[in-house]
């Protein structure tokens, strides 16, 4: 049997990871279309200050899917862990490269090419991140749809 726990946490890290990134991209292309140079300095500064807290909720969301998964080998797990690998370089090798570099050129003239390319390599990439973490987030709702009914019954005194 899985622990409540564990899964809470597990959800509550993705939920937040998704987020978190979603938020870090509404704000960009709100604040680039409406803002300032200033707004879009603050912004900068903003996404780099919040990288930790990403960070620290996407690896709670792997080590904890990686331990509820166990030994299993099946399709689901193995595409969300593929998943998470791609997620997690893009991360690593793409994203936050590019949050440290903008928050740095923030601080001159915001109309250079190299930050407009920058900035659409992060929207890019950001997406794409978005997508397989919510993919996975779906397919995790997908792979626990059967249990629900089991553990309604099971707190209720019944089984099924």
């Amino acid at each position: 049997m899985l622990n409540p726990l564990l899964v809470r946490l597990h959800v509550a890290a993705s939920a937040s990871a998704i987020t978190l990134i979603a938020t870090f991209l509404a704000s960009s292309g709100i604040t680039e279309l409406t803002g300032g140079a200033g707004d879009i300095r603050v912004l900068r500064h903003g996404v780099v200050l919040g990288l930790p807290l990403l960070v620290a909720c996407l690896a709670t969301a792997g080590l904890t899917g990686r331990h509820l998964a166990g030994d299993s080998r099946s399709a689901i797990v193995r595409r969300k862990q593929r998943r998470l690998q791609v997620a997690a370089a893009v991360g690593v090798l793409v994203l936050v490269p590019c949050a440290l570099i903008l928050n740095h050129l923030a601080a001159g003239p915001t109309t250079s090419r190299a930050f407009t390319a920058l900035e659409v390599t992060e929207f890019l990439f950001g997406t794409v991140n978005l997508s397989l973490l919510v993919a996975n987030f779906r397919d995790g709702r997908r792979m626990t749809r059967h249990r629900r009914p089991a553990q309604v019954a099971e707190r209720a005194g019944r089984t099924p």
